[in-house]
């Protein structure tokens, strides 16, 4: 019997040792909006992916969706360790599904509305009647931009028919293809897009901005680690290998979340709400 719990004794003793270590080989899952195509995220993203695995010394998991339901899907069940996510989806993420906010990138979203290079528009007004390609009516960019247009009296479904396309580089595409007459799209994706296709489109007006893409840890990573995360990240800004990734992603850096941004993406929560039950 003594033989027996002392065996038990040291199996309990282990077992939050083993715990931890199964713990930290689990790969940690990092969940990337998909706004353009996976092969361009994973070439843009793999960078910061490895500088995480090598400087946390645990396994990092690149994931993205193929679509946004996909991904908003996925990523408010929880399946993601870290998320890099629009703003109005990261302060849904942060309210509702147990996300804490990191970093934010520094350069805000910008939002373009795009036209065949040989086809210029002497004013909006030509859009009537038109096709406007976006890439997901929920996103914050195709909101940004439906937006503005709205503002400036041309209203979505109205005035000009909207197509939804898988990313925002299709919805780039179709414009070039003839599908659409204009796409809205963002600055980054246009900065990324493979040279063709930028020398055969023109950008026909500037939307208002948002704050940058957010990146968030889920609460279950313990404070400690989420700590880490973030000075890992900032780190991996100031070495050769982040500013290459900052100069291709446009995204500029990374700055402190505000009380400011809350604010602002407070102001489309309903309206995010309504478009992702839609």
């Amino acid at each position: 019997m003594g033989h027996l719990l002392r065996r038990w004794s040291l199996l309990l003793l282990l077992l939050p040792a083993t715990l931890l270590q199964a713990q930290e080989a689990r790969p940690l899952l990092f969940g990337v909006l998909p706004y353009l195509s996976t092969r361009i995220l994973i070439t843009t993203y793999s960078p910061l992916a490895a500088y995480l695995e090598q400087r946390l010394g645990r396994p990092v998991s690149l994931q993205t969706a193929p679509d946004f339901d996909t991904f908003t899907s996925r990523a408010f069940a929880g399946e993601y360790d870290l998320l890099l996510i629009a703003p109005h989806y990261a302060r849904l993420a942060e309210v509702d599904y147990g996300y804490i906010p990191l970093l934010r990138h520094r350069n805000d979203i910008r939002c373009y509305l795009m036209v065949p290079r040989e086809q210029p528009l002497a004013s909006l007004e030509q859009l009537r009647g038109q096709t406007v390609a976006i890439h997901e009516r929920s996103a914050m960019v195709p909101m940004l931009g439906l937006n503005w247009l709205a503002e400036k009296g041309l209203v979505a479904e109205r005035d000009f028919r909207v197509v939804e396309n898988v990313t925002q580089s299709s919805a780039l595409q179709s414009v070039v293809s003839g599908k659409a007459r204009a796409a809205i799209v963002s600055h980054s994706t246009v900065a990324q897009a493979p040279a063709d296709l930028r020398e055969a489109t023109r950008i026909a007006g500037e939307c208002p901005s948002a704050p940058g893409l957010a990146l968030m840890a889920h609460n279950r990573l313990p404070p400690a680690e989420r700590q880490r995360i973030k000075e890992v990240l900032n780190a991996f800004e100031q070495t050769p290998e982040g500013k290459v990734f900052f100069d291709i992603s446009t995204h500029g850096g990374y700055r402190e979340p505000t009380p400011a941004d809350a604010r602002l993406m407070d102001k489309v929560l309903p309206e995010t709400r309504r478009l992702l039950k839609k």
